[in-house]
């Protein structure tokens, strides 16, 4: 499933071989098969009426949404964490030529640190197609496995009973050989994404201690056709 990385400038190849601690590994893969939200009790409404089941709608993070300018998502920034000027950053990605604005918040999931947040504009359209938030790593090298992991399954556990679609939603699936996670992915009537990962690699060495974990939670406007430069077929 393709989908975009922005430069953060706290590079993401090395966030995406982030180690994590044996016991922590286990703790993200244990819980592989959560009740999917449409097995949960229906809520009771105070006339004795049963509620109607939630549906999934991903639109941005927050305040940001899919199809802002620069300007407005500037503004959502600043509505919704009181960062502006100076502390958001601007980086190009030179490859995809997208541009990412950057801002780093201390406390944005209870127990998983400061978090970085990228707002990632299109090559083409210069509008916000895809968020991502990443937490451990780079951003906090003394994170605590464990917090982070918890941090994870709570998230995992908040989007299940959000009403994504069932059909290719993914609940805690290692990823090729176990290295990465997808602790939850799942896509709303659109097709727009909600994606969480959690990067598990082994220790390398008995002699060369774990790399920090990572966990990114990316929401993405169009996961099969990213906005991102593309050489034409017949160059």
């Amino acid at each position: 499933m393709p989908f975009h990385r922005p430069a953060l400038g706290l590079s993401l190849a090395a966030l995406a071989l982030a180690g994590i601690l044996t016991g922590a590994a286990q703790a993200a893969t244990t819980d592989r098969n959560p009740a999917p939200a449409a097995q949960a009790a229906p809520a009771t409404a105070p006339n004795g009426a049963a509620e109607a089941a939630p549906t999934a709608k991903v639109t941005g993070f927050r305040s940001a949404r899919f199809g802002m300018t620069a300007d407005e998502i500037a503004k959502a920034i600043t509505k919704d964490f009181k960062i502006e000027g100076k502390d958001i950053r601007r980086e190009s990605n030179a490859t995809e030529r997208t541009t990412s604005l950057i801002v780093k918040v201390d406390d944005l999931q209870t127990g998983a640190g400061p978090a970085v947040v990228a707002y990632i504009l299109g090559h083409s359209t210069q509008k916000l197609f895809q968020v991502n938030i990443v937490w451990g790593g780079a951003v906090n090298p003394k994170v605590d496995p464990n917090a982070l992991v918890g941090a994870a399954n709570a998230l995992r556990n908040y989007f299940v009973a959000q009403g994504y679609r069932q059909e290719g939603m993914l609940l805690n699936a290692p990823v090729g050989d176990g290295s990465q996670v997808v602790v939850f992915r799942g896509t709303d009537s659109q097709g727009r994404m909600s994606l969480l990962t959690l990067a598990v690699p082994p220790k390398p060495s008995d002699d060369t201690p774990a790399l920090p974990p990572s966990l990114q939670l990316s929401y993405i406007e169009k996961p099969n056709e990213p906005d991102v430069f593309k050489i034409e077929k017949g160059f």
